[in-house]
């Protein structure tokens, strides 16, 4: 039996360590998240003849939150879809004041990469093809680099359902991260992509629109669905995909940070800023300063 199709898209050119999700049904493919100048772009050509290979109609974007790493390349597809409450984040576009930083933490994380290769290939083989970094994109500016306004052609809600044409994913609106955070769940083949509600990394928790409890409710929330999911897709870090058990991993983490049962130490994100973090058996929590 032929199992469901569920695709990568890896551009030549792009930058550290993560990347769009394409999933290409009968007559439609689905972009989520893509981006631009980020790990595994995702450049228009590149999805547009991707697609026709397959003979897709077209190509729909459909974001999983508005930050920006999420959102990038919005602008170079006619159908985007979001939450609602994501919907002005995405018209105002975003100057990435910030840009300088992770620049600066990228270039860092490609140089270093080379001895971590070298340790991989000598005692683990745990690098794939989409685990391994591309290069910053010749020409590459970051003080040009800007997300354009994109105008969502779609605003999604909890419960609604896209229709893939012989595939269904379902909106779980699950705020946390961002207060417009989704996760879309195929509950016909247990596929659940979780944006940035899951990583196997450090999920993102100190965010200015983060919210701990939030997380801790989604989370919660997602978990009671577990004996519908059969793998996870995340869009960070080089462990991109877990098993059903990992979602209540989470949702007993941010529990045990709800309880107060958790260690928290300094730590810092990829823009330098300072956080606190806490550590479990297949991922992490970073929070902000004064919300512990």
């Amino acid at each position: 039996m032929t199992g469901p199709r569920v695709y990568e898209l890896v551009a030549e050119r792009a930058t550290s360590e993560s990347g769009p999700e394409v999933r290409v049904w009968d007559r439609l493919a689905e972009l989520l998240d893509p981006n631009r100048y980020r790990p595994k772009l995702a450049d228009y050509v590149e999805i547009r003849e991707f697609s026709l290979r397959w003979g897709n109609d077209y190509v729909m974007v459909a974001n999983t939150h508005h930050h920006w790493d999420h959102v990038g390349g919005n602008d170079r597809f006619s159908e985007v879809a979001i939450h609602e409450l994501g919907e002005e984040h995405l018209r105002a576009g975003d100057d990435l004041a910030f840009a300088g930083r992770y620049v600066t933490f990228t270039k860092e994380l490609l140089e270093r990469f080379a001895e971590f290769k070298a340790l991989d290939h000598l005692f683990y083989e745990l690098l794939a093809d989409e685990t391994t970094p591309r290069p910053l994109p010749e020409g590459f500016d970051p003080a040009n680099w800007r997300i354009a306004p994109c105008v969502p052609t779609r605003l999604l809600r909890d419960g609604d359902e896209i229709d893939l044409g012989g595939r269904t994913l379902r909106v779980l609106h699950t705020p946390g991260h961002t207060p417009d955070s989704v996760c879309f769940l195929d509950e016909a083949n247990g596929l659940l992509f979780g944006g940035d509600t899951y990583n196997t990394g450090p999920i993102y928790a100190h965010m200015p629109d983060s919210e701990l409890e939030a997380f801790a409710r989604s989370t919660q929330r997602i978990a009671a669905k577990a004996d519908g999911i059969r793998r996870v897709y995340m869009a960070h870090v080089t462990r991109y995909a877990e098993n059903a058990p990992f979602v209540h991993e989470v949702a007993d983490g941010f529990a045990a940070i709800q309880a107060g049962d958790v260690q928290w130490e300094e730590a810092y994100d990829d823009a330098g800023e300072p956080v606190r973090a806490c550590w479990f058996a297949r991922f992490g929590v970073f929070a902000r300063p004064s919300a512990v």
